[in-house]
């Protein structure tokens, strides 16, 4: 997992549970890295979920729910750094077209060590885009967040269900 997620995890616990929480937090876990996270480094999988175990339990809500939640924070936290991405777009349904061809494709190129989920799309009608997120990380419900924060974004709602 790139060490972005990690500082935008830390961001999310700073400003929902408070200041100080983070580091409490990571006193908490048994982390295989044992450095400060950096924006572009690759860190285990594990340590991710090892602080999102600690924090869904310090904030005693279920894991599905502070997935979603954390999707959501960092959509816009992605769409504040990189506007270039979601600008051009006026409508969340080409912005999503557009997640593995060029968002994806960008990080590919500039992480050679990246690995994003892998999205492909089928195009039913014009109110209805199926995404099929293939990832061995299974972070479903976070990839529900950030297409809420998708809709919240482009003030258009979305209904979406896993098939």
């Amino acid at each position: 997992m790139k060490g972005v997620v990690f500082n935008f995890l830390e961001d999310y616990i700073e400003k929902n549970l408070g200041d100080g929480r983070y580091d409490e937090i990571l006193g908490k876990c048994t982390l295989k890295n044992r450095e400060p996270f950096v924006g572009p480094g690759t860190y285990p999988d594990e340590d991710l979920m090892a602080i999102v175990s600690e924090t869904i339990k310090m904030a005693g809500i279920p894991l599905p729910e502070a997935l979603r939640s954390f999707g959501r924070f960092c959509f816009y936290k992605l769409s504040e750094r990189y506007p270039v991405f979601v600008s051009s777009y006026s409508h969340p349904k080409p912005f999503l077209k557009s997640v593995e061809s060029v968002i994806h494709a960008e990080v590919k190129k500039l992480y050679e060590d990246a690995k994003p989920p892998c999205f492909t799309y089928a195009d039913p009608a014009s109110d209805r885009l199926i995404i099929q997120y293939i990832s061995k990380r299974g972070l479903c419900q976070f990839m529900e967040g950030l297409i809420d924060g998708v809709a919240g974004y482009y003030q258009v709602p979305i209904k979406y269900k896993q098939g």
